[in-house]
């Protein structure tokens, strides 16, 4: 079996992937990633060691301010709520520090805030009621390094208890818990969101959605997908439902997120312009050269508030290092639920390994990237996952977030399930909806 190896991303990227026999999955390295993705090398032989360790943001601690908004405590039993606070001022990098009452049966918390597209945001604080700081500039007992600090411009966040920091233009994303070693508990609770423009720390504004979801923790879930085409690979609205090809890549996912109890729910057929058949890897950085990126006029395309939206291209960006990028993934996670931004679904290039298995295996883990995971390890900067049930090292190589694309069979571990279960796209199966 011919395995791709993940090479060095870009500092400033969306979370993507390569394939092991040809390309897929460019998330460039989880920093700097508010969908970035990973160039896989196409060398079969590649053997990196490598070790277990995460980044993100730069560090700071600013105090709440006097007047922190409180939202209102949800008022519903069970399911998922809104909290919604907008036009937050950025002032000089920051907001104040907001403030949230979760309630008794909360969850999980998933945080999007939606700004000025030229600008990096990302979640750099996040504290629960007895002082237990999950995200933080600069996070107990870690020493943020000058190759950190290389590598995101976030890195506190991003060596934090629960990962933040996938920063990229436009949005700051956020799950909570998003690995199992951590717990949103009931009570007040304060995060704050900054803002990096192109020459720095910036003055700007941001609406800030909060999903609260609650009630007992889920063993089944149901996921929504959408799919849209280019005419890429010949495949259309009208022809993929009855495709083989398509059904098979789609029937791999399926499987993927089967073992761990999530089933697909409805399956919708979008054409796009084929203009998007080739598209640019994404913003590398803040500043103008945002708006001109095709990757993200096209993920705005998405016009669905649920579930997950695919889009299927020839190609993503050039080569580099050796290898392709086989798909981007708009976060990790994306902006759930939220239609039209410029992070809205995940991409998957199709030319690069035409197996429907290779495509269906890219579709599952840029997916999972959009609902929260990271690469169980990637192959510098002793960076892991933050879930204990995931092997470190080539080890892990039959996951199905290891930076590798493949036809040969992968599959997730309860750990990357539980994760994936506390994304707000995932609901409930219908009867227990209802109950």
């Amino acid at each position: 079996m011919r395995r791709a190896a993940l090479a060095v991303s870009l500092a400033f990227a969306l979370p993507a992937c390569v394939p092991a026999d040809g390309g897929s999955d460019p998330d460039p390295v989880v920093f700097g990633d508010g969908g970035a993705g990973d160039v896989l090398t196409l060398d079969p032989e590649f053997d990196a060691d490598p070790g277990s360790d995460d980044m993100g943001p730069p560090a700071w601690d600013a105090e709440p301010g006097e007047d922190p908004d409180m939202a209102p405590p949800p008022a519903t039993a069970g399911g998922l709520d809104l909290i919604e606070f907008d036009d937050v001022e950025v002032a000089a990098g920051y907001t104040e520090m907001l403030t949230l009452d979760l309630p008794d049966d909360v969850q999980s918390l998933t945080i999007v805030g939606i700004g000025d597209p030229t600008v990096f945001y990302s979640v750099v604080h996040l504290e629960g009621p007895e002082g237990q700081l999950l995200v933080a500039e600069n996070p107990p007992g870690v020493q943020i390094t000058a190759f950190d600090r290389q590598l995101s411009p976030f890195p506190g966040a991003f060596k934090s208890p629960n990962r933040s920091a996938t920063a990229a233009t436009g949005l700051a994303t956020l799950l909570a818990p998003n690995n199992p070693e951590v717990e949103v508990s009931p009570g007040e609770w304060r995060f704050q969101i900054a803002g990096l423009g192109q020459f720095g720390p910036t003055t700007t504004a941001v609406d800030i959605l909060v999903y609260v979801k609650r009630g007992p923790r889920p063993e089944r879930g149901v996921l929504d997908v959408h799919m849209h085409f280019t005419g890429s690979r010949g495949w259309t609205a009208a022809n993929a439902p009855d495709d083989p090809d398509f059904q098979a890549a789609l029937n791999r996912l399926a499987e993927f997120y089967g073992e761990i109890g999530i089933e697909l729910g409805e399956v919708t057929y979008t054409d796009i312009p084929e203009r998007f058949r080739a598209v640019d890897s994404g913003p590398q950085g803040p500043g103008p050269a945002a708006l001109d990126s095709t990757l993200h006029e096209m993920f705005a395309l998405s016009a669905f508030e649920t579930g997950l939206s695919f889009f299927f291209v020839d190609r993503i960006g050039e080569p580099q290092f050796g290898g392709a990028i086989g798909g981007i993934a708009g976060g990790t996670p994306g902006p759930m639920l939220q239609p039209g931004t410029v992070r809205s679904g995940v991409a998957v290039a199709t030319a690069l390994d035409p197996n429907p298995l290779s495509i269906g295996h890219i579709m599952g883990h840029e997916g999972g990237h959009f609902l929260g995971l990271y690469h169980t390890q990637e192959f510098f900067g002793g960076i892991t996952d933050q879930i204990l049930d995931t092997p470190e090292g080539n080890a892990g190589g039959d996951n199905l977030m290891f930076p590798t694309v493949t036809s040969a069979p992968a599959h997730l571990t309860a750990g990357q399930g539980f994760v994936m279960h506390m994304n707000a796209a995932v609901n409930p199966p219908a009867e227990e909806a209802a109950e």
